[in-house]
């Protein structure tokens, strides 16, 4: 017998009721229904004048649970706003964090929304489906593809305070049939990426200085990981006016915002997808919705809100 308690449906309490017209006791009817004793009294104990009725019992249990606090915590419309929230990417944390600062009436805790998650098989609506990060073991990596190479340790200690607009976070993520160049500012954690046709230095290099071209006041130092489509920084550094510093081999939590700010974009391009035929608007929408996830470190507004000033009601809109 399955030991995690269910709620008795009405069928049930129909089954009791006729159960009890044949003299059957609660022990016995319990045996017959596959219930526990416990269940079965508790049940009977609903109409006191010894007479089980069905209608009043479940009229009665409806009315308990509508009374419940874990019953009017999340009501089915709630729910269905935090499956549309999780349908567009945003992490139970957010979601959470966003009715608070929208003062949705209906908002919950992260906790509440985790605990939906797993009771509706809801995992998979997750960005990261609950998977771990597996870290990778090396010592060089890329170094020796990167002339002119600036360790992260030269980087002045002040850009891990995060105060300063201005310093960015570099990476590829790579297709079937080409690559997504992406750049994300540590600050307000705006995310830009475009597609080239393959990692060569001159394509990645001239990418990055046409994504990073109208923020080029706003671009003090960039940080890449070892990858040797990275080695034209210096060009790089030279037309942003910029320092170009390497994090550490096989350190990726050194750019942790843009490592995890890719593992979005993998949520809308997956490992092996053909990406290279995809439209153009399909990418800038991905960026987009992306911009518009709020976060925890911004207070829970979007990147986009942060640099704009702009708010807009993301809980109401979807």
């Amino acid at each position: 017998m399955n030991n995690q308690y269910r709620q008795l449906t009405q069928a049930e309490r129909y089954q009791i009721g006729a159960l009890c017209k044949l003299g059957f006791t609660a022990r016995r009817i319990a045996n017959e229904m596959q219930r526990g004793n416990k269940t079965i009294s508790n049940e009977l104990k609903r109409c006191p004048d010894g007479q089980y009725c069905a209608n009043t019992a479940h009229g009665h249990a409806e009315q308990m649970r509508r009374r419940a606090r874990k019953h009017t915590k999340c009501s089915e419309l709630v729910q269905k706003r935090i499956e549309s929230l999780l349908l567009v990417g945003l992490s139970p944390e957010q979601i959470a964090g966003r009715m608070r600062l929208e003062r949705f009436s209906g908002a919950v805790s992260c906790g509440t929304i985790y605990s939906l998650v797993n009771k509706l098989c809801w995992r998979v609506l997750l960005a990261r489906k609950g998977k771990r990060y597996r870290p990778r073991k090396g010592a060089e990596a890329g170094v020796h593809l990167i002339p002119g190479r600036v360790d992260i340790d030269e980087r002045p200690t002040h850009i891990e305070d995060k105060i300063e607009v201005g310093h960015w976070e570099g990476d590829t993520v790579y297709g079937q049939d080409s690559y997504l160049v992406t750049m994300v500012e540590r600050v307000t954690k705006i995310l830009l990426t475009c597609r080239v046709k393959n990692k060569t230095k001159k394509n990645v290099a001239r990418a990055i200085k046409k994504m990073l071209k109208p923020f080029k006041h706003l671009c003090h130092t960039i940080t890449f990981d070892n990858g040797g489509e990275f080695a034209g920084h210096q060009l790089i550094g030279k037309y942003l006016d910029c320092k170009v510093y390497f994090a550490k081999p096989y350190h990726s939590w050194q750019r942790g915002l843009n490592e995890n700010t890719n593992g979005l974009l993998r949520r809308f391009f997956p490992k092996g997808m053909a990406i290279k035929s995809l439209p153009k608007k399909e990418i800038e929408q991905a960026q987009l919705l992306i911009n518009m996830r709020p976060r925890k470190a911004l207070n829970y507004f979007s990147p986009i809100e942060f640099l704009t000033g702009k708010r807009v009601s993301l809980i109401a809109a979807i």
